[in-house]
């Protein structure tokens, strides 16, 4: 028994199948991982290898399907030979390192009009060839190599959900109406993989455990289900009623919201194993479900894009060394052609990302000037490959733009990343810390350090507009509070101008937010993002609002006034006025240390205006190339 997370960790026999841990790995490949290939690519293929080589007992390896799997989106032939070799290596590479490998099955019915799919509006006799279509899918991936299917069940965005929904399915044949007809096909479609697939191929259904509207499907439906599926169903996944929940953010108080699924099935006594899913980051919280009998198995995606190795650190015993996960999902970034992790640089580019590394050579003696994310982080990597390192911060402590997090109650997971940096940083020999440190060039340049590396960050732009300078600097006021009235006046609608807001009405201000934009904080619109935080900023809605399309046209000290998208001019009485008008870098700063050292970098928003995550990459970057 492994003595750090002994439940966690414990193996668990689901059948005949053993598992080497609790943990499982649910769909998560990043999405340039593969472009117009009908097979998986060799950099798909690393992906789910390094899920595996992280601790992942179960490794579900999407993208398997009959031509295109997604509406609009790229898969691969299950059934061409050539895809299948590809999928037989991405297999053995998950069972190199001990881990079973799911196929995916998403249940689009094939050949039906998106009007018809979204209506339920398709014959029986499709619905009956779907189960004949995807049960052909199960076993040619069988015949690849995979151990297991994971069929997808949740948020009525499928075949399966939809038919399973009471609230999408008002069918009047055999498929609809009564629970038993409702659950009809995804039991015919788990039955028939089984015949052609044999009892062993696992079967894994990720499913909505409840429905929030009323008439929905319910967690007794799905003890119901479950029971009904013994010895078809082998896993089951419970899931969020939305699909945006489903991947919770430092917005939402709980950190496993819907863990009481899982524990509500487990209760009652289902013969499947049960996982429960949504933020299970930290592995105490892990480890907590599993110790108090609330679910048999972890499913956890974002886990393994901040911390690769998430797994074989907690085997080592070394979850101090786990970096904490924002919740930011940006790695669910619109843009498809690439993408992110903001705390782990390597996501998405395992393949290739050591092969720009430039080799060590020999120490050198780096100063890096700034303190927040992007300087941490080159001191950090530098001082990790052996050099010595003094990291300047003109303030009392570490984080630049982060300190807001030590304040607002909401930004917790940045705070968690800033705190585990401070601890690494201190922890390391090789480097010193210097606060309250601006360091003079002439001075840094007598030092005779092989490279200096500006992170000297950004400064606040500040439009012209009379009256501008009333104004004070929106990300002031988390540290200070009390430099605000009781009524404020936000201007700009950016993330940081609404969250100043968000905290501020906390406080108990009421605060209006003006914003030349269609939408607030435009920039952090995202998957599985933005509708939480909307939900988060209405929350607020008693001392906060929000005026869009509005364009500040003057400022006094007590007051306000912005012309709205029809031209006509409002005035706003307030007590104090905040500026949150964007950044732009600082060049000027950056610039006096080019002469200070035999290389000269800059990294973070002193190279370009960007986010924390281009702050960490640019660190990790010039970290790895000292």
């Amino acid at each position: 028994m492994n003595p750090y997370y002994p439940h966690l960790l414990k193996p668990l026999q689901v059948g005949n199948v053993i598992l080497k841990n609790r943990m499982i790995c649910p769909p998560s490949q990043p999405y340039n991982a593969q472009a117009n290939e009908t097979w998986p690519s060799d950099t798909l293929i690393e992906c789910y290898a390094e899920r595996a080589r992280g601790g992942a007992a179960i490794v579900t390896c999407d993208g398997s399907g009959f031509g295109k799997i997604w509406p609009g989106g790229n898969g691969w032939d299950a059934s061409d030979l050539g895809a299948k070799n590809y999928m037989a290596q991405m297999v053995d590479a998950v069972h190199f390192y001990g881990a079973r490998a799911h196929g995916t099955c998403m249940t689009f019915p094939p050949e039906v009009s998106t009007e018809d799919f979204e209506s339920l509006n398709i014959t029986t006799e499709k619905i009956y060839e779907c189960v004949e279509h995807f049960s052909e899918l199960a076993k040619n991936i069988s015949e690849a190599g995979f151990d297991g299917i994971y069929i997808h069940m949740s948020y009525r965005m499928v075949l399966t959900g939809k038919l399973l929904s009471p609230i999408s399915n008002h069918r009047t044949d055999e498929f609809g109406g009564s629970f038993e007809n409702r659950i009809r096909f995804p039991l015919m479609l788990c039955r028939r993989i089984k015949e052609k697939c044999g009892k062993d191929f696992m079967i894994e259904a990720c499913i909505t455990g409840h429905e929030i509207e009323e008439g929905g499907w319910t967690l007794d439906d799905t003890v119901a289900f479950a029971k009904a599926a013994e010895g078809l169903i082998d896993i089951l996944t419970l899931r969020s009623y939305e699909i945006d929940h489903q991947h919770p953010i430092g917005y939402l108080k709980e950190r496993t919201p819907f863990l009481y699924m899982a524990e509500y099935v487990k209760k009652a006594g289902v013969k499947q194993a049960v996982a429960a899913s949504a933020g299970f980051i930290d592995p105490d919280d892990c480890e907590a479900a599993v110790r108090e009998g609330k679910a048999d198995l972890i499913s956890m995606a974002r886990a393994y894009i901040s911390n690769s190795n998430f797994g074989q650190l907690l085997y080592e015993g070394r979850a101090e060394d786990l970096v904490p996960c924002l919740r930011c999902n940006k790695c669910h970034q619109p843009n498809h052609c690439l993408s992110v992790c903001v705390v782990n640089p390597r996501f998405a580019s395992e393949k290739t990302i050591d092969r720009r590394t430039v080799p060590f050579t020999r120490e050198k003696k780096i100063a890096i000037i700034g303190g927040g994310p992007s300087g941490m982080e080159a001191a950090l990597i530098a001082a990790e490959r052996g050099h010595k390192v003094t990291l300047f911060e003109k303030k009392g402590r570490l984080g630049g733009m982060l300190e807001h997090s030590r304040y607002a109650t909401f930004k917790w997971p940045v705070l968690n990343w800033l705190k585990h940096y401070e601890k690494k940083l201190a922890e390391n020999p090789n480097v010193t810390v210097q606060l309250n440190c601006a360091p003079d060039p002439d001075w840094l340049e007598a030092q005779n350090f092989d490279a200096v590396v500006a992170a000297v960050g950004g400064k606040g732009i500040v439009p012209k507009i009379p009256g501008i300078e009333a104004a004070i600097p929106a990300v002031d006021t988390f540290a200070h509070p009390e430099l605000v009235g009781e009524t404020a006046v936000i201007i700009g609608g950016g993330e940081i101008g609404v969250e100043a807001g968000m905290y501020l009405a906390q406080q108990g201000k009421k605060v209006t937010v003006i914003e030349m934009k269609d939408m607030i904080a435009k920039e952090s619109f995202r998957g599985h993002y933005y509708s939480m935080f909307l939900e988060a900023v209405e929350a607020e809605k008693e001392n906060l609002e929000v005026i869009l399309k509005a364009t500040c046209t003057e400022v006094s000290e007590n007051s306000v006034a912005y012309k709205d998208e029809n031209g006509d001019i409002h005035t706003i009485p307030c007590d104090t006025v905040l500026l949150a008008a964007g950044m732009t870098a600082d060049v000027t700063a950056a610039a006096a240390y080019m002469n200070c050292g035999k290389q000269f970098y800059t990294i973070g928003d002193c190279r370009q205006i960007g986010s924390m995550q281009t702050a960490i990459r640019t660190g990790y970057s010039i970290g790895s190339a000292l």
